[in-house]
């Protein structure tokens, strides 16, 4: 077969030719002579597309038709005279954090304690989770008298979000704190994170919302030429943003602060438990519901788990604290008994943490009215545990399973009512640094 040189080379000359001609502007125009070749050329994409720094934290992916998905994301965690319980609502990312930190400097009697509900992101409520605590013991050195602690508090907060807006990113943070230290209990928020605290069986509200729609708030915003806005059901900062105060929220800075409010005041017998939690759950339950739940569940936890308190159990709880408030009904220990074992028990439908708790059963049934609240703490004694151990310097006893018991009864009555924020539960039990004075 013999080669033919004319076809070979035909290739070279077709890459040889000089491009074809562009078509002039005129050629551009659809018209009944050239309708298709002129309307089917298209513009070449730019080659790189750049986003700024202070939208690097939005997802390209989240403009998408977001996936329904169940709502089973929970992180939960229980120790001596703590349960935290946090569970994802309809957003795509859990947003919410908190953050535990026991025997400081070595004392056993003392902790902190934090609720953040982050909006925008999760960057904000991570960052303040791992920076606050420290800046507010840094500026409480030396401190004395009430109020110059509440104004190192503020200057921790404060530190908090100068060193946060420096990152460029536009998410923000509601916060609620606690900071315990013997008798003397610091609680500081921003935003709609709350405080309740059991005092003889009755809910008392430690912290005030910080929402655009207050009267205070609202003046305060529009004398810095700021205006609220009404928008998507609520009243808004520019439209934006519901909650007048926070970390965070660069954006809006000049008129969202993150100057907190704080309160202090000293432990008394009375005072049972304090509630740190997200708006997730205020929205839809009350702070004396949340009082009654916790309350109930408490109690029969440390009657129901060993049917009854022995000596041994007694010795191992270190101290006994019943309120002596005249308007709570005192309940023999044998009547109570009795009635939490006829008390049905059901597994609570929010029960997806990997740390073996099937014994977190609660009991089904009304709460108790104000003549049947149960003023009755046991406490596990503490033992000193390493200095700056942050989450861990708990063991889980009766007390604790009771306590996270609660928290996921809460959480649960929260969804069944149609929640569909992020919640995050903290139940602090003050018995245990009544014990430790």
């Amino acid at each position: 077969m013999t080669n033919n040189p004319s076809v070979s080379a035909q290739p070279e000359e077709k890459q040889d030719k000089d491009p074809p001609p562009q078509p002039s502007p005129s050629s551009f125009k659809c018209s009944p002579t050239n309708p298709v070749v002129s309307c089917s050329l298209k513009r070449k994409r730019p080659l790189k597309i750049e986003i700024p720094n202070l939208l690097q934290e939005i997802q390209a992916n989240s403009l998408k038709v977001r996936d329904v998905t169940p709502r089973d994301e929970a992180v939960c965690f229980s120790g001596l005279g703590v349960g935290v319980f946090s569970v994802k609502g309809k957003k795509k990312f859990m947003e919410d954090t908190h953050k535990i930190v026991s025997c400081l400097h070595g004392n056993s009697n003392k902790a902190f304690f934090g609720v953040y509900d982050g909006h925008g992101g999760k960057k904000a409520a991570e960052f303040v989770a791992e920076n606050l605590h420290n800046n507010i013991f840094e500026m409480l050195k030396n401190c004395e008298g009430n109020k110059e602690k509440e104004e190192a508090v503020k200057a921790g907060y404060l530190k908090t979000d100068e060193e946060f807006l420096k990152q460029d990113i536009v998410s923000g943070t509601c916060c609620v704190t606690a900071l315990i230290e013997g008798k003397e209990i610091v609680v500081s928020n921003l935003g709609d994170c709350r405080a309740v605290l059991c005092k003889g069986g009755v809910a008392e509200a430690l912290t005030t919302d910080h929402k655009a729609e207050q009267v205070d708030e609202r003046k305060r915003i529009e004398n810095k030429g700021g205006y609220i806005e009404f928008h998507r059901g609520a009243w808004r900062v520019h439209g934006i943003l519901s909650v007048s105060r926070s970390i965070g929220d660069a954006h809006l800075k000049d008129w969202v602060l993150a100057e907190p409010e704080t309160k202090i005041f000293q432990l008394t017998p009375d005072m049972e438990f304090l509630v740190l939690a997200s708006d997730g759950l205020w929205q839809e339950v009350s702070g004396q519901e949340v009082v009654d739940i916790v309350t109930r569940l408490l109690v029969g936890k440390r009657l129901g788990a060993s049917g009854g308190l022995s000596k041994e159990n007694d010795e191992d709880y270190g101290c006994v604290n019943v309120s002596p408030s005249s308007k709570i009904r005192r309940v023999s220990l044998v009547k109570q008994q009795k009635e939490i074992s006829q008390s049905p028990r059901c597994k609570k439908n929010i029960d997806d943490c990997k740390d073996n708790e099937d014994e977190f059963a609660c009991e089904k049934g009304s709460p108790p009215s104000k003549l049947r609240r149960i003023s009755l703490v046991k406490r596990i004694s503490m033992k000193p545990e390493s200095p700056s151990q942050e989450n861990a310097g708990f063991k889980k006893r009766p007390s604790s399973a009771g306590l996270m018991a609660a928290c996921k009864e809460l959480v649960s009555l929260a969804v069944s009512r149609g929640s569909l924020d992020d919640i995050t539960i903290m139940i602090i039990d003050l018995n245990h640094f009544k014990c430790n004075t």
